[in-house]
């Protein structure tokens, strides 16, 4: 039995003095204590709504905020 998932990010982006870059935010999906899988998000989201993805996985799945990073 799969579910169905939305991810959704918020405030995506970083600063380089004045300027707005693009942000990576690397999503941990946990199953319990043991990571099962990872999501990359790549980009820039400044929208109220944020940016929503898609996920499909066993019920019962969580997710944490692995890391946050600057893109080229």
């Amino acid at each position: 039995m799969q579910q169905h998932y939305v991810l959704t990010i918020w405030d995506l982006f970083t600063m380089s003095g004045s300027d707005v870059c693009g942000g990576e935010a690397v999503i941990a999906i946990m199953d319990g204590d043991q990571e099962v899988d990872r999501v990359t998000i790549s980009g820039k989201c400044q929208s109220p709504s944020g940016y929503r993805r898609s996920y499909t996985g066993k019920p019962g799945l969580n997710c944490l905020a692995s890391t946050s990073e600057q893109s080229a």
